[in-house]
Protein backbone atom coordinates (compact mmCIF):
# COMPACT_ATOMS: atom_id res chain seq x y z
CA UNK A 1 0.00 0.00 0.00
CA UNK A 2 1.28 3.48 -1.01
CA UNK A 3 1.39 5.81 1.77
CA UNK A 4 -0.48 9.11 0.71
CA UNK A 5 0.94 12.62 1.82
CA UNK A 6 -2.49 14.83 2.30
CA UNK A 7 -6.22 14.69 1.04
CA UNK A 8 -7.58 16.39 -1.94
CA UNK A 9 -11.46 17.36 -2.24
CA UNK A 10 -12.21 17.24 -6.18
CA UNK A 11 -15.33 18.98 -6.76
CA UNK A 12 -16.94 18.81 -10.42
CA UNK A 13 -20.37 18.47 -11.99
CA UNK A 14 -18.29 16.42 -14.74
CA UNK A 15 -18.06 12.56 -13.51
CA UNK A 16 -14.92 12.13 -16.30
CA UNK A 17 -13.38 15.25 -14.89
CA UNK A 18 -13.72 13.84 -11.21
CA UNK A 19 -12.32 10.31 -12.23
CA UNK A 20 -9.95 11.77 -14.41
CA UNK A 21 -8.12 14.05 -11.04
CA UNK A 22 -8.76 11.20 -8.87
CA UNK A 23 -6.40 8.48 -11.17
CA UNK A 24 -3.64 11.80 -11.04
CA UNK A 25 -3.88 11.80 -7.83
CA UNK A 26 -4.38 8.86 -6.37
CA UNK A 27 -0.60 7.57 -6.08
CA UNK A 28 0.20 10.19 -3.71
CA UNK A 29 -2.80 11.54 -2.01
CA UNK A 30 -6.54 10.42 -0.51
CA UNK A 31 -8.68 11.83 -2.98
CA UNK A 32 -12.56 12.61 -2.23
CA UNK A 33 -14.49 13.86 -4.76
CA UNK A 34 -18.06 16.04 -4.93
CA UNK A 35 -20.14 16.25 -7.94
CA UNK A 36 -21.58 20.01 -6.29
CA UNK A 37 -21.11 22.36 -3.97
CA UNK A 38 -23.88 21.26 -1.52
CA UNK A 39 -22.30 17.96 -1.44
CA UNK A 40 -18.40 19.42 -1.43
CA UNK A 41 -19.51 20.69 2.02
CA UNK A 42 -20.81 18.44 3.16
CA UNK A 43 -17.96 15.78 2.52
CA UNK A 44 -15.50 18.62 3.85
CA UNK A 45 -13.80 18.47 7.42
CA UNK A 46 -10.48 19.35 9.00
CA UNK A 47 -8.55 16.50 7.40
CA UNK A 48 -9.08 17.99 3.82
CA UNK A 49 -5.47 19.59 2.83
CA UNK A 50 -6.57 20.82 -0.79
CA UNK A 51 -10.39 21.32 -1.97
CA UNK A 52 -10.10 21.74 -6.52
CA UNK A 53 -13.46 23.20 -6.92
CA UNK A 54 -15.08 23.78 -10.63
CA UNK A 55 -16.44 26.80 -10.95
CA UNK A 56 -19.46 26.24 -12.62
CA UNK A 57 -21.58 23.70 -10.53
CA UNK A 58 -25.22 23.09 -9.98
CA UNK A 59 -27.12 23.89 -6.64
CA UNK A 60 -23.76 25.51 -5.16
CA UNK A 61 -21.43 26.76 -7.54
CA UNK A 62 -17.43 26.79 -6.74
CA UNK A 63 -17.95 30.44 -5.94
CA UNK A 64 -20.26 30.38 -3.26
CA UNK A 65 -18.01 26.84 -1.83
CA UNK A 66 -14.80 29.20 -1.78
CA UNK A 67 -16.81 31.53 -0.12
CA UNK A 68 -18.29 29.64 2.48
CA UNK A 69 -15.03 27.87 3.15
CA UNK A 70 -13.62 31.30 3.68
CA UNK A 71 -16.28 32.02 6.21
CA UNK A 72 -15.64 28.74 7.96
CA UNK A 73 -12.19 29.22 7.94
CA UNK A 74 -11.36 26.15 6.41
CA UNK A 75 -7.31 25.75 6.81
CA UNK A 76 -7.41 23.95 2.74
CA UNK A 77 -5.79 25.55 0.35
CA UNK A 78 -8.55 26.16 -2.47
CA UNK A 79 -8.02 26.29 -5.96
CA UNK A 80 -10.58 26.73 -8.82
CA UNK A 81 -10.10 25.00 -12.06
CA UNK A 82 -12.61 26.13 -14.61
CA UNK A 83 -13.21 26.76 -18.23
CA UNK A 84 -14.32 29.98 -17.28
CA UNK A 85 -12.05 32.40 -18.21
CA UNK A 86 -10.94 34.92 -15.19
CA UNK A 87 -12.10 38.36 -14.86
CA UNK A 88 -11.70 41.12 -12.32
CA UNK A 89 -14.42 39.38 -10.46
CA UNK A 90 -11.47 36.47 -9.71
CA UNK A 91 -10.35 39.61 -7.31
CA UNK A 92 -13.31 38.80 -4.54
CA UNK A 93 -13.22 34.88 -5.14
CA UNK A 94 -11.42 33.49 -2.03
CA UNK A 95 -9.46 30.94 -3.99
CA UNK A 96 -5.80 30.81 -3.53
CA UNK A 97 -5.01 29.87 -6.70
CA UNK A 98 -6.34 29.83 -10.36
CA UNK A 99 -6.38 27.43 -13.19
CA UNK A 100 -8.01 27.41 -16.42
CA UNK A 101 -9.29 24.82 -18.57
CA UNK A 102 -8.06 22.95 -20.29
CA UNK A 103 -5.90 21.57 -17.63
CA UNK A 104 -3.11 18.14 -18.35
CA UNK A 105 -2.28 15.86 -15.07
CA UNK A 106 1.11 17.95 -14.69
CA UNK A 107 -0.55 20.78 -14.08
CA UNK A 108 -3.04 19.19 -11.29
CA UNK A 109 0.11 17.64 -10.03
CA UNK A 110 1.96 20.64 -9.53
CA UNK A 111 -1.35 22.47 -8.09
CA UNK A 112 -1.26 20.32 -5.52
CA UNK A 113 2.45 20.31 -4.75
CA UNK A 114 2.61 23.65 -4.31
CA UNK A 115 -0.19 23.76 -2.00
CA UNK A 116 0.98 21.15 0.23
CA UNK A 117 4.47 22.96 -0.04
CA UNK A 118 2.68 26.23 1.33
CA UNK A 119 0.89 23.99 3.92
CA UNK A 120 3.88 23.16 5.08
CA UNK A 121 5.69 26.25 5.73
CA UNK A 122 2.87 27.21 7.63
CA UNK A 123 2.88 24.97 9.91
CA UNK A 124 6.64 25.57 10.33
CA UNK A 125 5.80 29.15 11.04
CA UNK A 126 2.67 27.99 13.21
CA UNK A 127 4.85 25.85 15.25
CA UNK A 128 7.84 28.71 15.25
CA UNK A 129 4.85 31.18 16.98
CA UNK A 130 3.51 28.87 19.08
CA UNK A 131 6.96 28.17 21.19
CA UNK A 132 7.80 31.97 21.22
CA UNK A 133 4.97 33.08 23.03
CA UNK A 134 5.08 30.34 25.03
CA UNK A 135 8.90 30.97 26.27
CA UNK A 136 7.69 34.53 26.03
CA UNK A 137 5.38 33.65 28.56
CA UNK A 138 7.96 32.03 30.92
CA UNK A 139 10.28 34.55 30.86
CA UNK A 140 7.98 37.16 31.91
CA UNK A 141 6.30 34.90 34.42
CA UNK A 142 9.67 33.05 35.93
CA UNK A 143 12.63 34.82 37.77
CA UNK A 144 15.64 34.89 35.70
CA UNK A 145 17.95 33.25 37.92
CA UNK A 146 15.30 30.37 38.06
CA UNK A 147 15.54 29.90 34.05
CA UNK A 148 19.19 30.07 34.23
CA UNK A 149 19.30 26.57 36.01
CA UNK A 150 16.44 24.99 33.88
CA UNK A 151 17.16 22.12 31.40
CA UNK A 152 13.69 22.46 30.05
CA UNK A 153 14.14 26.20 29.41
CA UNK A 154 17.38 25.72 27.52
CA UNK A 155 16.16 23.50 25.30
CA UNK A 156 12.84 25.04 24.59
CA UNK A 157 15.22 28.03 24.10
CA UNK A 158 17.64 26.00 21.80
CA UNK A 159 14.56 24.44 19.76
CA UNK A 160 13.53 28.33 19.29
CA UNK A 161 16.80 29.05 17.61
CA UNK A 162 16.68 26.35 15.53
CA UNK A 163 12.90 26.55 14.67
CA UNK A 164 13.90 30.62 14.11
CA UNK A 165 16.36 29.16 11.45
CA UNK A 166 13.84 26.80 9.88
CA UNK A 167 11.67 29.57 9.43
CA UNK A 168 14.49 31.93 8.17
CA UNK A 169 15.41 29.29 5.76
CA UNK A 170 11.75 28.61 4.43
CA UNK A 171 11.30 32.38 3.77
CA UNK A 172 10.57 31.46 0.60
CA UNK A 173 13.56 33.10 -1.25
CA UNK A 174 12.99 34.16 -4.65
CA UNK A 175 14.06 30.94 -6.85
CA UNK A 176 11.98 29.09 -3.74
CA UNK A 177 9.11 31.35 -4.55
CA UNK A 178 9.18 30.86 -8.42
CA UNK A 179 8.68 27.38 -7.70
CA UNK A 180 5.53 27.57 -5.58
CA UNK A 181 3.91 30.24 -7.74
CA UNK A 182 2.16 29.18 -10.74
CA UNK A 183 3.39 29.63 -14.29
CA UNK A 184 1.69 32.39 -16.21
CA UNK A 185 2.19 30.58 -19.01
CA UNK A 186 -1.24 29.28 -21.33
CA UNK A 187 -2.46 25.55 -20.10
CA UNK A 188 -1.73 23.01 -22.41
CA UNK A 189 -4.50 22.21 -24.72
CA UNK A 190 -6.22 18.68 -24.46
CA UNK A 191 -4.07 17.49 -27.17
CA UNK A 192 -0.64 18.23 -25.37
CA UNK A 193 -1.84 17.19 -22.30
CA UNK A 194 -1.71 13.32 -23.88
Amino acid sequence: MVETVGTVLVVDDESDCRALYRIWLREAFDVMTAKDGVEALDQFDETVDVVILDREMSRKDGTEVATELAARDADAFVAMVSGVEPGTDLLEIPVDEYLQKPVGREDVLGLVDRAMALGQYRDRFRRFCSLAARVATVEQRVHRTELDGDATYREAVARLERERRTVEAASLPGDAVDELLPSSGDAPTAQESL
